[in-house]
Formats: C-alpha cells, structure tokens, sequence
C-alpha cells in the first residue's frame, strides 16, 4: 500500500507545487535536448527534503516521454555501479517494456536521475565521484543529480560543478502546503477541520512530502479527523527529524554516520527503539542480516529495561549505540529501499489514550451526578452502565440528555464510530429536545413519551 505522498505525487511539471523558477528552468533544460546535445548535460537539483526534487524530475520525464535510469542511496554506493547502470543508460541506452537494454535509436531519449546523489558516496568509495563526472563528459542522455545538500555534493569536484547546471529549490510555503493537505483529504473523502490543515502546514518546515506523512498519520481509515488527533504530531526539527536518522542509520552503511543522526533527534530512546524495529524487516532483507539487526536491537532493549529499572541512565548511551551503530553493522547485503512505516505499536497507543480521554471525561460527568470519585466510577459503574445504556432505549435517550453527553461519549458507550447512524440518530433525535425545551434539571433521568423511542 503506498502511502499519500506516492500516491499523490505529481504526474507533470504543471502539477509541482511551488518553485516556479526552479521548474521553468528545468522544463527550458529539458528543451534543449531536442536541439542535440547542450551545453551542459547534466543538472543539480538542489535543496530541503521533501520540496518535490524527486516528483519534478519524474514528472519532467513524464512531459518530455523519456523513460527513466534510477539509482537511489539504496542502490550499492561504488564507482563500479555507477559504471554499470548510469554510464550504460546514460550514453546508449535505454529500457524495453520486458526491461531489457535497448538503444537510443530504438528506444528513444531517456532521463538517469541520481536521487540523493549527496549521500551516494562515501569516503571509503574514492572512485565514486570520478564515476559521476565521467558519465556526464560521456553522456548523450539528459542527465538528473538530486541532492539535499549542494556543498556536501559540490565539494567533492570542481569539475562536477562546471559540468553540470545547478538549480535550487526552495521550502514550500505553509499556504501552498495547506492547499495540497486539503486536496488529499478531499480526495480521500475525510472531513479535517480547518485548523487541522493549519497546524500540519504551520509545523510542516517547509516539507510537503513531511506534511502529507502527518496528515496521513491522523487521518488513514477514519471519515473524520478531530483537532485532538494532531497532538501526537507534534512540532518536528525536519533537519534531524526520525525519517532522516533511519535513512543513516538503516541504509548509509555508515556506523559513525547512523550514531551521529540520533544526537540531535528529538526523540526518548524507548520510541525510537520502536521506530528501527517497524522497519528493520523493510530493509534488511537478508535472514543473516536481520538475525545480526535484532540481535543488536536486542541488547540495546536490554539496556533500557535496566536503565529503567535501576535508574541508571548512563546506559542510555550503551543502547544509544547498539540501535544505532550495532545495527548499521548488520547489514551486509543491499537494503531493501521501501517507504519507512510509522510504528503499529506507537499509533495503537496514541488511539488508545485518545479513548482514555473520552473514558475520563465520561466518568467524570457520572461521578458529578452520583457524588463518586472519577476512579471509582470507571471501575464499580461504568462496565455496568455501559451495558444498560447499549441494551435500554429509553434510558440510553434519558441519560444522554440527562449527562450531555456528546458524540466522542456516545461513540464510546455504544463502541461505535463518532460518524455511525446510531450516533449521529442520536444526537440528531437529542438536538431536536434540546431545541425546544430547557435543559433538564439536575438528577431528572426519565424522558417523556414523546421523546422516548425505541432504538
């Protein structure tokens, strides 16, 4: 199942969101190419994760009927892969429909994008770059770097910077962030209110694809999301944020790197524990690997139980580099490169409290009325009322009036959604009363003929 972001990723130029410049430019050197060979072969697609380098280059593919030559930071990270794939795509050709290597005269232009080109080598790979330099002097094929970070691509090679023709793209701004939040939520027919849509755009730095990720944490199978459902979102630093420390620490390879990414990541240990064990399977493909994987991730859980248990923090950092560097280690094969999942155990507990919440709040309206503590309420009254309340009509209609009682309560009690016909009977049948008679006084719990119904 792919998630919001892929499957609403643009499918041309005219469908990218922001950076008209940027996409101007790009659209003019991908031009050029039906002229012949231009100047420069190759472009540096510059700037902050998540601003739509991947989807414009992508979609300029789109436009212009070029097939596409892809390596990613999942791809193996050597002079001799480059070699191997981007050379040999880029200067004579290109795939069939079975994938099989077909010349340019026969297949036609083809576009080589080289996602994360920042992050593709590193120091142990000396040949590398030299790779990637000689394949744009050869290159008769259009020719895509992407890139985070330009100066950490820039300074490895003054002639990759005079070969190549740079173009920066910028943070999206909130306001087009929003409008793209409330076409996909649109489109995936859920109701968000409108201050929902505001916090993802305000906390979301400039990072689209990181927005529709939070959008999608709050709103994937439900019909409605409420303001209460954002409070697990949470103000995220998109510099250091959990995506970018898997990245290093499940696929660079790079043990001092993955140790480095969790130094500024704003997240307890205990979560992130949790987070490298979602998605450990997604990467780690091979069973020695994951044996190696889950091994480290282990002892680093051991350390936390006794950190908790004794309170002795200082083995935090013993965790700290057991589910960082320890499982970097592991991995020995290619990583698998799929879409990093938001932890099953984290959401189950954050829907949880969500229901805790409205379990409080009810109690708390029952032990008014009956002069009980909240605790006692939940544990001595609220199994049985909940019973009476789903199998008697009229009293069910009696002591939602009597309790005002609202949807997230009545949704509780019945074990229903907040959107379900009886809910929404309910409230609808309870508004009508209250509309037209003052509110019941207090200890009042019977409902007159009239309004009473079966239900």
């Amino acid at each position: 199942m792919s998630t919001w972001a892929e499957k609403y990723r643009p499918k041309s130029l005219r469908e990218i969101v922001g950076n008209p410049s940027a996409v101007a430019e790009l659209e003019k050197w991908a031009l050029s190419w039906q002229k012949g060979l231009p100047d420069k072969r190759a472009v540096i697609l510059a700037g902050p994760p998540g601003t739509g380098k991947t989807s414009a280059a992508l979609a300029l593919a789109k436009d212009m009927g070029w097939a596409v030559v892809e390596m990613n930071a999942s791809d193996k990270r050597n002079a001799l892969s480059v070699r191997q794939v981007a050379l040999r795509g880029a200067i004579t050709q290109t795939f069939s429909d079975t994938g099989e290597f077909l010349s340019t005269a026969a297949g036609g232009r083809k576009l080589v994008i080289l996602d994360e080109a920042d992050n593709l080598f590193g120091r142990e790979d000396t040949g590398g770059i030299g790779a990637i330099v000689d394949t744009i002097r050869r290159a008769g094929q259009p020719i895509i770097l992407i890139a985070n970070d330009f100066y950490a691509l820039s300074r490895r090679s003054s002639s990759l910077r005079s070969l190549c023709r740079t173009i920066k793209v910028k943070s999206i701004h909130p306001s087009s962030a929003k409008a793209v939040l409330r076409q996909v939520a649109k489109a995936e027919g859920i109701e968000v209110p409108e201050e929902v849509i505001e916090y993802i755009g305000d906390h979301s730095d400039g990072d689209l694809r990181g927005a529709l990720n939070d959008l999608e944490l709050v709103a994937r199978g439900e019909t409605t999301v409420t303001t209460r459902s954002v409070e697990s979102i949470g103000a995220r630093d998109r510099e250091s944020s959990v995506y970018a420390a898997l990245e290093e620490i499940l696929r660079s390879g790079d043990a001092r790197r993955a140790k480095e990414s969790v130094r500024d990541l704003d997240e307890s240990p205990e979560d992130l524990i949790l987070w490298i064990d979602e998605n450990l399977p997604v990467d780690y493909r091979r069973p020695d690997d994951l044996e190696r994987g889950f091994r480290a991730l282990s002892r680093a859980d051991e350390y936390l139980s006794r950190t908790r248990r004794r309170q002795q923090y200082g083995l935090w950092g013993f965790a700290s580099d057991l589910m960082t560097m320890g499982v970097s280690a592991a991995r020995q094969g290619r990583p698998g490169g799929g879409q990093f999942m938001f932890p099953q155990w984290l959401l189950k507990q954050s829907r949880a409290r969500g229901r805790r919440q409205v379990r409080n709040a009810l109690a708390a309206k029952l032990g008014r009325a009956l002069h009980m503590s909240k605790k006692s309420v939940v544990t001595d009254v609220l199994p049985t009322f909940r019973t009476l309340y789903t199998s008697d009509g009229d009293l069910k209609f009696a002591m939602t009036l009597e309790l005002d009682l609202n949807e997230k309560e009545i949704a509780f009690l019945l074990d229903e959604k907040e959107d379900s016909h009886s809910v929404r009977h309910l409230m609808e049948r309870v508004e009508k009363v209250r509309g037209r008679e003052p509110a019941p006084e207090r200890g009042r719990l019977e409902a007159t003929d009239e309004d009473a119904g079966d239900e």
